[in-house]
């Protein structure tokens, strides 16, 4: 139901011709930002990204490039996206306000954004916003809202949303990109961010080619052409975005791209992709869908030191000590799982028992995490359990340059739901995935 009312809401804003699903990203250079957004209706005048230093001064313009795919197999055709990239920003997460449009169609409201913080150890501390599988469903938006309103109340730098992919639960049915992308503009519009392609954007396209996902959203080029992986440095982190569904391509240019950080620079190193293979949780095996990316990566990272891998597809939350072929290892990296951003398939709430002695807490909850980069030695990660509506961290965790510290107790814990109408949805909705699962 909720899928059907955002594309009904899609399709009767969409008959304006006016700017939606507008997102944005860092550029190739921290004084740069990409605007991107769509329009229905287009005609031969130019379009606009217009920005400044306050929303009644936007003085510099940038013309924007356009494009639209076709996908012959379900008879669509996109609504024509444009790409501004917004050039000589001050770096230091300084504000600036946009607008994008043109005179013959209209223009969108003004948003402002942060500009990216930079890199380097004079930007700290920098937080950033990480979630998974976020799809478009109440739990979703859920989702969305909390991550805003922690970002308003950042007192670090921001380093902006990273997403573990399975973004808009399309799977071929293009439309629903469209109501995703007007779904999570009042976030996407304020707050950047970098994303990896899921199962469910490989699903997407009869020849599996990633289109959709690759017309949409932008991310930095790998030897100058766009590919399924790539990095990017912001503040004291190195960040390493690897799909799981191209890894004979991108094995080589992982090692490369690790042997060559500069650890007195970005001294932290986090790897995102979107299947887990360090997972308690019946759902996904891990010795089935998680065994060829732990073939592909696992000795890699270990040997780079890489300090921790975030991941999606499992829905749930899950926090594993310092991991290397299963078992706690004081210098390997540990292994999130944060695949509960909301999707509509239902949490995964059955987990392999006994626990295993890496798995130190999970739980079957929506939810996302915040993972704040203090100084070169020091990161603290928190995981936001949004079901319950309580603004409680519900999992809170340091994580210390070459420390291996692991809690004498390990956790399996139920989602609580708050006592209110949200809640008790909330409740139903999980005791119907539970009894769906079981059977």
């Amino acid at each position: 139901m909720a899928l059907l009312l955002l594309a009904i809401t899609y399709l009767a804003a969409s008959t304006l011709g006016a700017p939606e699903q507008v997102s944005l990203n860092y550029g190739s250079l921290p004084s740069e930002m990409v605007a991107m957004w769509t329009t229905v209706n287009a005609d031969s005048s130019s379009t606009f990204c217009e920005f400044g230093t306050a929303p009644d001064n936007l003085d510099n313009v940038v013309v924007a490039t356009r494009s639209s795919y076709y996908m012959a197999s379900s008879n669509y055709t996109s609504p024509i996206i444009f790409k501004a990239v917004m050039t000589g920003l001050t770096a230091g997460n300084k504000i600036y306000y946009y607008r994008v449009g043109s005179p013959s169609l209209g223009y969108s409201n003004v948003f402002s954004f942060k500009s990216n913080p930079g890199f380097g150890a004079s930007v700290t501390p920098v937080t950033f916003h990480l979630l998974g599988d976020v799809g478009q469903t109440e739990n979703s938006i859920s989702t969305l809202e909390q991550i805003v309103e922690v970002e308003s109340s950042l007192t670090t730098f921001s380093g902006g949303i990273v997403s573990m992919g399975d973004l808009s639960y399309a799977n071929g049915n293009q439309p629903l990109w469209d109501s995703f992308g007007n779904m999570r503009q009042f976030a996407a519009s304020q707050i950047p961010m970098f994303s990896i392609t899921g199962n469910h954007e490989w699903f997407d396209s009869k020849n599996y080619d990633f289109t959709a996902f690759q017309q949409r959203f932008d991310y930095p080029l790998v030897n100058g052409k766009k590919e399924l992986y790539y990095s990017f440095n912001v503040g004291l982190a190195h960040w390493v975005m690897v799909s799981g569904y191209c890894q004979e391509m991108h094995t080589v240019w992982l090692k490369a791209d690790l042997a060559a950080v500069d650890r007195s620079v970005t001294p932290w190193v986090f790897v995102g992709f979107h299947q887990p293979y360090v997972n308690s949780n019946t759902a996904h095996p891990m010795q089935i869908e998680g065994a060829p990316m732990q073939q592909a990566v696992e000795d890699t990272l270990y040997a780079a030191k890489v300090d921790m891998v975030f991941s999606g597809h499992v829905h749930a939350y899950e926090r594993s000590c310092r991991v290397y072929k299963y078992a706690c290892v004081g210098d390997a990296p540990y292994y999130v799982t944060i695949g509960d951003g909301g999707n509509a398939e239902g949490l995964a709430t059955e987990w392999v028992t006994p626990q295993p002695s890496w798995s130190l807490v999970r739980q079957a909850s929506y939810g996302h995490g915040e993972l704040t980069v203090v100084n070169s030695t020091h990161s603290l990660w928190e995981w936001h359990q949004n079901q319950d509506l309580y603004p409680v961290v519900a999992d809170e965790f340091w994580v210390i340059k070459d420390v291996q510290t692991t809690p004498k107790a390990r956790h399996t814990r139920e989602p609580v739901f708050a006592n209110t109408e949200r809640g008790s949805r909330a409740a139903r909705y999980n005791a119907m995935m539970q009894t769906r699962s079981a059977k």
